[in-house]
C-alpha cells in the first residue's frame, strides 16, 4: 500500500534562504520551458517534447553554475516533467471536453511552492536524502541538517520513493511518499453504521449520534472578506500588499487546517468502532450545480444559499475519501449506497412523502412516526446498505432527492 508522510521542516536562516533560492530558480526554469513551448508551437506548430527539454539541461546548468550548484539534476528534470504533465492533461482535457480546457500558466511565487527529489534511498538511510540518528535531515545541495518535527514514525519495511519539500506560509514541510506499507488492521468490533451526510449536523449515525462542524470557513469569512478588500487596495509589489496577502494565506491555511483535522478524528472513530460503514454516494457537483427559479421567495433564496455555504464549508466529498483510505488500510468497510428517496422513506413501515428542505422533522402520515429527518435517513441507507430494497411508488419515480 502508498502512503503519504507529511513532517514539518525547521530549516534555519541559511538553510531557509537556501531553500527559497532553489524554489526560485525552478519556478524561473518552469516558465522559460513554457515560454519556449509557446514560440516552438507558434513557429512550427507543433509542441517541444520532455526529452528535447531535458537534452538542454547540461547546458543550461553550465550556464546557470552558480545558480544551480545547490540543485540535483533528477530536481530540474522533475520541474521540466511538471510542465510536460500539464500539457498532458491539457491536451487530455480538450479530448474529453472540447472548450474546458486552459494552456498550462506561467507561475508566480505564489503558484510554485515545491520541488521534488525522486529516487531516494528506501531507507533514508544514505543518499540525497538522508535521516540522522539524531532525527535531523540531510538533504544535498542545503547546507547543514536540517530539524524536523517527527509527529509520527515511518512504519518498518516502507520504501521512500520519493520526496518533496513544500513552502507553506513562512514555513516548509518534507512530504514522504512511501509503497510497501503494511496495513494495520484492527480488531473486529461486530457493529455496522449507517451515516448519512447533514446540513445541520455534519453526519448523523442511524443510532442518533450526531457530529456537528465546526463550519471554519463560517467563522472566518468576514475576515477573509475584510483581508481580500485590503489586498485590492494595496498597490501592486509593494510590501504592504505582501504582508497581507501572507495574512490572507495563514488564514486561508487555518481554515482548512481546522477542517482537515476535525475530518480525519471522526473518520477515525468512526473507522475504530465499526467494522462496516455505510454511506450515501452524493454528486457533490450536481448538487452545487442546482439553483432556484425566478418565483422563489427571498426567504427561500436565504435559505437555499446558506445550505451551499454549509456544504461547501464541511466538503462531503473529501470527508468520504478519507474514509475510504483509512478504511482500507485499518481492513474495513465502506459501502457506499444511492441516496435518493432515503428521507422521503419512513424507516419504520416504509411509507414515502414529500420532504421539502426546510422540513427538519420526519412525521410519517401513515404510521405516525416521529424522527429527526437526518436520523430517518441514516436508518434508511444502513438498511439499503445491508441490502434491504426501498420499494418506491411510481408517484416518486421521477422525484428529485
Amino acid at each position: 500500500m502508498k502512503r503519504t508522510y507529511k513532517y514539518r521542516l525547521l530549516p534555519n536562516k541559511e538553510q531557509t534562504k537556501v531553500l527559497d533560492e532553489i524554489l526560485s530558480f525552478c519556478r524561473f526554469l518552469y516558465n522559460c520551458a513554457l515560454e519556449e513551448r509557446i514560440t516552438y508551437y507558434k513557429r512550427f506548430g507543433k509542441t517541444l517534447s520532455y526529452a528535447s527539454q531535458s537534452n538542454e539541461l547540461p547546458e543550461i546548468r553550465r550556464f546557470f553554475s552558480e545558480d544551480t550548484e545547490n540543485i540535483l539534476a533528477q530536481t530540474l528534470q522533475q520541474v521540466l516533467k511538471r510542465l510536460d504533465t500539464a500539457y498532458q492533461n491539457f491536451f487530455r482535457k480538450l479530448k474529453e471536453k472540447a472548450g474546458e480546457a486552459g494552456l498550462p500558466r506561467f507561475k508566480g511565487e505564489s503558484r510554485f511552492r515545491s520541488i521534488c527529489i525522486p529516487q531516494p534511498i528506501p531507507d533514508l538511510s544514505k543518499g540525497c536524502v538522508k535521516k540522522l540518528p539524531n532525527n535531523k535531515l540531510k538533504i544535498s545541495g542545503i547546507p547543514g541538517e536540517i530539524k524536523v518535527k517527527w509527529h509520527r514514525e515511518i512504519p518498518d519495511g516502507a520504501r521512500c520513493k520519493q520526496v518533496r519539500i513544500v513552502k507553506g506560509v513562512g514555513h516548509y514541510y518534507v512530504m514522504i511518499y512511501c509503497d510497501n506499507v503494511n496495513d494495520e488492521v484492527l480488531a473486529p468490533t461486530g457493529k455496522t453504521v449507517g451515516v448519512d451526510l447533514g446540513i445541520n449536523s455534519f453526519i448523523t449515525l442511524d443510532d442518533g449520534k450526531q457530529f456537528h462542524h465546526p463550519k471554519p470557513y463560517k467563522t472566518s469569512k468576514e475576515k477573509l472578506a475584510f483581508l481580500n478588500k485590503k489586498l485590492a487596495r494595496k498597490k501592486a509589489g509593494s510590501n504592504n500588499r505582501k504582508n497581507v496577502l501572507i495574512a490572507l494565506r495563514r488564514e486561508n491555511e487555518r481554515t482548512r487546517n481546522i477542517r482537515e483535522d476535525f475530518q480525519r478524528k471522526i473518520a477515525k472513530q468512526l473507522i475504530v468502532e465499526n467494522d462496516a460503514i455505510i454511506i450515501e454516494k452524493l454528486d457533490i457537483r450536481e448538487l452545487m450545480s442546482k439553483s432556484l427559479g425566478p418565483e422563489a421567495t427571498p426567504k427561500e433564496k436565504a435559505i437555499f444559499k446558506s445550505h451551499k455555504e454549509n456544504m461547501m464549508d464541511a466538503s462531503w466529498g473529501s470527508f468520504t475519501d478519507k474514509l475510504i483510505y483509512k478504511a482500507e488500510s485499518a481492513g474495513r468497510k465502506v459501502i457506499q449506497v444511492d441516496p435518493r428517496y432515503t428521507s422521503m422513506m419512513c424507516s419504520s413501515c416504509g411509507h414515502m412523502q414529500d420532504m421539502p428542505q426546510e422540513v427538519r422533522t420526519y412525521d410519517c402520515d401513515a404510521c405516525g412516526t416521529i424522527l429527526d429527518r437526518d436520523l430517518n435517513a441514516a436508518i434508511n441507507i444502513r438498511n439499503k446498505g445491508l441490502g434491504a430494497s426501498l420499494a418506491i411508488p411510481k408517484v416518486f419515480q421521477k422525484s428529485k432527492f
